[in-house]
């Protein structure tokens, strides 16, 4: 069986002696070298140094000299895989070529600079004199904070784009948690320029921060949360704990099984035949209490994450449900509409509302809260054509922006063959069922476009894949995944049969605002579901008086119908949509002035002992 040691270091390149053309490792020749970096040209700064680390990771350096190097590279690297991830955000899926590309750049880059600071680790390992290596286990501490720091931005990746981590990855990151337990590291202060929020960290911490983020499933989750949440994590993860699994711990503790080689998750002891690799992990201040708590206070410093995300994860960081519902294998093929635009579409007669002008862009499926950030600079991103063979990433993925007119006239004129098959947006797309239960589907795309569908959307699903009109089913998709390169996987949770395409205006002064669509989602008493109403992303909240439009059929005619009604409580927000409990403007204002006559006849009797407290600040 194989030692921690050898499954770190069997698979590190050969060395060889350097040669006197290459890369000079004197202190003064790096520093020289990284001043000359541009690094505010993506393109130019993260070729120079990815290529660099190639060259230097194959030849024998000392120790000293390698990790001054790596230091000084360590947090641009880090900063750089951040902006090039950036141009990935919020694409179809799965990733075009281009894109697809960028994704692998990010994890290369992040590979080849663990693989240095692997070949650091493995001569301090071999220094067994201490004249030879003062500070070892400091140093040792330091190393293994930056392999698991970069490991653990290259999982993030994956799983910001739903795809799942190389193999060894996580094995890699397990093993140096453990290394560290052996050398009694974990607990050890180290200081990494590289985070955002606290620079301070330790080895036990950094390790959590990933783990957590793996236990609260980030297939289930929008892009940009699962990086808020590792971003968080900086902070929180302190407030978890892991020790080795004792035989004497409660049955119902919460274990890890650091022997896989997958996506980490709670197991039962019971079902572990070796118990040497279980670990029990402690989130009792995780719980929904503390995170509430915590989420109020200063640590937090990302406006990512909300009240209903913090539901989910303490769900995920305790003892999660099981499922309500089992589900059972089946085939069949859907019509599937994504996105609350495209869902109104098929709703309305796969037609687009009467007051929308055909040559307006509508952008409600585009209010969209991400950390999507334009690419600045001079730098664009450019199209590569799915059929052309690129030979040079570096060339394609960035383009400069400062091109002649008659070059910027010819792109123009030169129709993208890459958008001629487009898929129509609007027109719902089949899918292949996998499997289904009461509350829910499996799906899969499996085609050779890309489509564009996102956790937390709003979908829509129909049985009938012919010409006939469809019995659509509107919810939202709860979990995604990528299978492979051209494959895609999406678990959805059925909200309500039976919806109704409306249109919506804000009530404010008397005055109508701006129309956008929503559904009208009906009532299912067996399920004690209310009556409800999904708006845009943007635009409403509660207690907003809103003027609903629907078209119905009225004496053989179809007559529009407006109703005002006033927003209640908020069951479900996401980046793409909000749904709201609604009731008639007129009940609700009647019964707030009932119970406001009622309250005054009560309180302010002249014999009644009234409590003024409330108002004495006032007066």
């Amino acid at each position: 069986m194989q030692t921690i040691e050898q499954a770190l270091f069997d698979n590190l390149p050969e060395l060889t002696k350097p040669e006197k053309s290459g890369f000079k490792f004197q202190p003064s020749a790096i520093d020289k070298w990284f001043d000359t970096l541009p690094l505010a040209n993506i393109r130019v700064s993260t070729k120079t140094i990815y290529k660099t680390l190639k060259e230097t990771n194959s030849q024998h350096v000392s120790y000293k000299k390698r990790l001054y190097f790596l230091e000084k590279i360590h947090e641009p690297i880090v900063e750089l895989a951040s902006n090039l991830k950036k141009l990935n955000m919020n694409r179809e899926l799965p990733l075009g070529e281009k894109h697809a590309r960028i994704a692998i750049l990010i994890q290369k880059l992040h590979k080849q600079v663990s693989i240095g600071y692997k070949h650091v680790l493995k001569n301090l390992m071999n220094c067994k004199l201490f004249f030879l290596c003062p500070g070892k286990r400091k140093l040792m501490t330091q190393v293994i904070e930056r392999i698991i720091r970069h490991d653990s931005l290259s999982i993030i990746a994956h799983y910001q784009f739903y795809n799942t981590p190389y193999k060894g990855q996580w094995s890699e990151v397990h093993h140096l948690f453990l290394l560290a337990h052996k050398e009694k590291l974990l607990n050890k202060k180290i200081t990494d320029p590289s985070f955002q929020l606290n620079n301070e960290t330790t080895i036990k911490n950094i390790y959590l921060q990933i783990l957590l983020v793996s236990i609260a499933d980030p297939y289930r989750m929008a892009q940009h949360h699962t990086y808020s949440i590792f971003k968080q994590l900086e902070e929180w993860s302190a407030l978890a704990d892991i020790h080795a699994h004792q035989d004497s711990e409660d049955k119902d503790a919460l274990v890890i099984d650091l022997s896989k080689d997958t996506q980490p998750s709670f197991v039962a002891p019971q079902d572990i035949e070796n118990k040497k690799n279980i670990w029990t992990l402690n989130t009792s201040k995780l719980d929904y209490a503390h995170l509430i708590e915590h989420f109020h206070g200063p640590q937090t410093q990302t406006t990512e994450i909300n009240v209903e995300l913090l539901k989910q994860l303490s769900l995920s960081w305790g003892i999660a449900p099981s499922r309500q519902h089992s589900r059972r294998p089946a085939k069949a093929q859907l019509k599937v509409a994504i996105g609350l635009n495209n869902v109104h579409y098929v709703l309305n007669g796969n037609s687009d509302p009467d007051w929308m002008q055909t040559n307006d862009t509508d952008t409600d499926d585009n209010l969209v809260l991400s950390e999507n950030i334009p690419a600045t600079g001079n730098f664009s991103s450019r199209t590569v054509e799915s059929t052309v063979k690129v030979s040079d990433i570096w060339g394609e993925v960035f383009q400069n922006k400062s091109l002649s007119p008659d070059s910027e006239r010819k792109n123009k004129d030169t129709p993208n063959s890459s958008t001629k098959n487009k898929l129509d947006p609007k027109e719902p797309h089949d899918w292949e069922m996998i499997n289904e239960s009461i509350g829910g589907y499996c799906l899969l795309w499996d085609h050779n476009d890309s489509i564009n569908a996102k956790v937390g959307e709003l979908i829509a699903i129909s049985h009938e894949t012919g010409n006939k009109e469809g019995y659509w089913f509107v919810g939202t998709i709860r979990w995604l995944k990528c299978i492979k390169t051209n494959k895609v996987q999406i678990g959805v949770q059925i909200i309500a049969p039976n919806a109704i395409a409306v249109s919506t205006a804000k009530f404010v002064s008397m005055q109508e605002g701006m129309k956008s669509r929503a559904i009208i989602l009906p009532a299912i008493p067996i399920l004690k579901q209310p009556k409800t109403l999904i708006t845009t992303a943007l635009g409403y909240g509660v207690r907003d008086q809103v003027m609903l439009d629907e078209y119905r059929l009225i004496n053989s005619n179809i007559t529009s119908v407006k109703t005002k009604v006033v927003l209640l409580d908020t069951l479900e927000i996401s980046s793409h949509f909000s749904r709201f409990k609604y009731t008639l403007a007129e009940d609700f204002y009647g019964t707030n002035t009932k119970k406001a006559s009622a309250k005054e006849s009560d309180t302010l009797s002249l014999d009644s002992d009234s409590d003024f407290d409330a108002i004495w600040d006032d007066l």
